[in-house]
């Protein structure tokens, strides 16, 4: 479609500016308000997106969705354009922001789900309570915690046995996906309660980030007077994505499905927007961090209108890949910070390689923290030193596990990254590429082939890792009580085993391992991206049309019994 124009975004500016001039008007009303000493500890705001890709924000040149408040951030704090989650879902990559760990070291590798399907994945059912996290040390060291809007920090309906949010080191939690039974719901308590539900559902999906931020601004309210840190996990753009009539007044003129995305955007860029108005208000800004993050790249949109994902149009801006990949499209998303007089205002760093397991050495040093717990240790580092805008080259190298989807640019299985070099292997190590992320971000440019000793070593160092992760789940961390086998790392050797296929088999059992087979991460369902498999991008369009013949409740999946009786049409 075509770009949006600047004359839809001059009328929007002069909105904007309005705006601002109230706002300013509102501050010097309210200068009466306590301002804490530039000394004081810091209070931190954490906010992350959900399904966000590093290309949906203007700042990172997006020319058709308005995110006025996210430009206000970024104009006022840094945009580190290297930032990487640790995963490209969403359970593990919140698991690495929290605990300053891979989440391969917890044995989360997906998201959490049912307990049958994390025995199936050797994943446990919650994070371990015992783990050291952010918001544990925080309050050790005095703060005010609290957690609100997405968790999805252990399985889905998991009841009574799900750990409760005090055991992660939070006073308080508003949530929705799955924390402990007697967590306060995310909607309780707050002006949009009435449309209180689930985020898979339409109405709900679009009031979830509105009561989040409720609970926030109470938060704050309440703490003003003392150091604070806030987990705000948002819930755009992950499904159902649903947008009311005032969401979309800036996008009359876009045609669905990206009217519906574009507007859910800037309806979380204005709850966004009420948070930093609170800590104008109430004289917290200059005290305050601010980050703004994304917990892994876009999802991939389908075509079929009743589809789940249907409105899923997030930009990962050129990069490659997408949700569930491994390439940076999938794990370099959007990360703003702001600390007024502590970090450079509207600087761009495009260099420095941070990610999301350096945010607990780094927050909790920029909190004055001196000491980390005893025998903590942490993947990641203090990288205070460039967020305050100075030269510096992180010392540890970063690794990624995928054991999902390997379909399309799902493909890599592990993952490197040392300094500007990214290295990626499949399971059974027949596939290797190598990127200098610096000069080719978008990674066109496979230099395996020209860099085969630094290919060797960064191999070599990639499967020593693998050796020190977990390879049993504790009973404890299981809803049934059962001890289960983590995944074992894939041999070099390995190859992918063909499931058998007698030509005694009738019709239907044919079709039964053949769905079996192309179930390539075992969740009982079949993806357009396991469908396709390895057939080329000229094939893709007949494809669809057949998959989608054969979703019978264009639900854009497709289960045993939708495949298995399309076969007898």
């Amino acid at each position: 479609m075509k770009k949006r124009t600047s004359k839809r975004f001059g009328r929007l500016s002069l909105l904007q500016g309005a705006a601002g001039m109230s706002l300013l008007a509102l501050a010097s009303r309210s200068s009466a308000a306590p301002v804490p000493s530039q000394e004081a500890r810091p209070n931190i705001i954490f906010i992350y997106a959900d399904d966000l890709g590093w290309g949906d924000l203007a700042v990172n040149g997006n020319t058709n969705i308005f995110t006025p408040n996210l430009d206000r951030l970024a104009s006022e704090g840094m945009n580190f354009y290297q930032f990487t989650v640790n995963n490209p879902v969403c359970s593990p990559s919140r698991v690495a922001l929290l605990t300053g760990n891979f989440p391969s070291r917890f044995g989360v590798h997906q998201h959490f789900a049912s307990p049958a399907e994390n025995q199936k994945r050797g994943m446990p059912d919650w994070l371990d309570p015992d783990a050291v996290t952010l918001p544990k040390i925080l309050k050790q060291a005095g703060y005010a915690t609290a957690h609100y809007g997405k968790w999805h920090l252990s399985l889905a309906g998991a009841g009574k046995e799900a750990p409760e949010y005090p055991a992660y080191g939070y006073d308080d939690a508003a949530v929705y996906a799955w924390a402990g039974p007697n967590t306060r719901d995310v909607f309780t308590g707050t002006s949009v309660e009435s449309k209180k539900g689930q985020p898979h559902e339409r109405e709900p999906s679009a009031y979830l980030t509105v009561a989040a931020v409720e609970n926030t601004l109470t938060f704050i309210e309440a703490h003003k007077h003392e150091p604070f840190f806030i987990n705000l996990w948002i819930h755009e753009t992950h499904t159902y994505i649903a947008a009311r009539p005032e969401d979309r007044i800036p996008y009359k003129d876009v045609p669905e499905p990206e009217q519906t995305y574009y507007s859910a955007v800037t309806r979380a860029d204005t709850q966004i927007g009420s948070v930093l108005r609170k800590l104008d208000e109430l004289g917290l800004k200059d005290n305050t961090i601010v980050v703004f993050s994304s917990d892994n790249g876009p999802e991939v949109p389908n075509e079929t209108p009743a589809a789940m994902t249907y409105y899923s149009r997030g930009s990962a801006g050129g990069l490659k890949g997408q949700k569930r990949s491994l390439y940076s499209g999938g794990v370099n998303t959007p990360f703003l910070i702001r600390w007024p007089g502590k970090i450079p205002a509207g600087k761009i760093d495009k260099t420095t390689m941070i990610s999301a397991v350096d945010m607990l050495p780094t927050l909790a040093a920029a909190a004055g923290v001196k000491q980390l717990p005893a025998g903590y240790q942490s993947d990641g580092e203090n990288m205070l030193p460039a967020m305050f805008g100075k030269p510096m080259d992180r010392s540890k190298p970063l690794f990624w596990k995928w054991n999902g989807d390997h379909s399309g640019n799902n493909w890599p299985a592990y993952a490197m990254r040392d300094g500007r070099w990214v290295f990626l292997i499949n399971e059974d190590r027949s596939r290797i590429e190598l990127y200098d992320v610096i000069t080719d971000r978008d990674q066109k440019n496979n230099l395996f082939a020209q860099e085969p000793e630094r290919t060797k070593v960064m191999q070599a160092a990639v499967e020593r890792w693998i050796e020190t992760l977990p390879k049993t789940v504790p009973v404890r961390l299981t809803a049934g009580g059962q001890a289960q086998s983590a995944p074992a790392p894939s041999p070099v050797v390995e190859k992918v085993q063909k499931i058998p296929v007698s030509t005694a088999q009738g019709p239907a059992a044919v079709r039964t391992n053949l769905f079996k087979k192309l179930d390539a991460d075992h969740d009982g369902s079949v993806s357009f991206a396991e469908f396709l498999g390895a057939r080329q991008d000229d094939a893709a369009a007949s494809l669809r049309q057949r998959y989608d013949s054969f979703d019978t409740d264009k639900d854009g999946t497709l289960t045993e019994q939708e495949f298995v009786s399309a076969g007898k049409k």
